[in-house]
Order: structure tokens, then C-alpha cells, then sequence
């Protein structure tokens, strides 16, 4: 598994789970940048022009469906960036369509295993080159 470089955007108000991503994805080739809140997301994302967001669904400053629309605005015709979605409530349906209706690819219920990160990762990234 190889990263090949690509910039990913990971967006979660716990340092935990985004040191955890952060070493998962560095490992396998890709470059990190984190964002705490969606706030923060937005500002990131313009910075870093990432080829994939992963971001929370709970957080503070703009949960993670208003930095999907966000990010689907800011697009205008653009490539379109793949979003993955990851929550620990799972079983709540209105996440997952409500994950769909803000405009995000994939959706990752936590806990999850390194294989299903990547290979969610290398899923999204691999549609996403077209």
C-alpha cells in the first residue's frame, strides 16, 4: 500500500483519534494535515487543497455534514474531493443518509480496523482519479 504522496485532510476534536489516523495514513505513504473543529476544516482544506477529507460527524465549530456542504460549495466545477465520514453512532440511519445528502462518499462507523481505513482510503482516491 502506497500513498503515493496524496495530501489527506483529517478533521476530529479528539487528538487521539486524529494521532491515531495520523500515523495510519502517514505509514502507508500519504500526507496528513490536521484540522480540530469544522471551522478549522474549512480553513485547511483551502490551504492544503487535500485529494481526500476525513472528518467526524461530532464536533464543535460545524459538524462534519456542514463541512462536507462546505466543501461541495467550494468546489464550482472543480475535482470533486472524496469525503469519508467516520462516527461512533453507526446505528443511527439518519447519519448515514444524512451523510449522503451533504454530499459525502463513504462513510467508516468507529470503531475501525487499519485494513478498513486504508482500504476505504485507497477505494475513494482510486474513483476519485477517475
Amino acid at each position: 500500500m502506497n500513498g503515493s504522496g496524496k495530501n489527506i485532510l483529517i478533521v476530529d476534536d479528539d487528538k487521539s483519534i486524529q494521532e491515531l489516523l495520523r500515523i495510519i495514513l502517514t505509514k502507508n505513504g500519504y500526507n496528513v494535515y490536521l484540522a480540530r473543529d469544522g471551522e478549522e476544516a474549512i480553513h485547511k482544506y483551502l490551504e492544503v487543497e487535500p485529494d481526500l477529507v476525513i472528518s467526524d460527524i461530532s464536533m464543535p465549530k460545524g459538524d462534519g455534514f456542514n463541512v462536507a456542504i462546505i466543501i461541495r460549495s467550494k468546489e464550482r466545477g472543480g475535482p470533486r474531493i472524496p469525503i469519508l465520514l467516520i462516527s461512533a453512532f453507526y446505528d443511527d440511519h439518519a447519519n448515514v443518509q444524512n451523510a449522503q445528502r451533504c454530499g459525502a462518499d463513504a462513510f467508516l462507523p468507529k470503531p475501525f480496523t487499519q485494513k478498513q481505513l486504508i482500504g476505504a482510503v485507497e477505494g475513494l482516491l482510486e474513483n476519485s482519479d477517475g
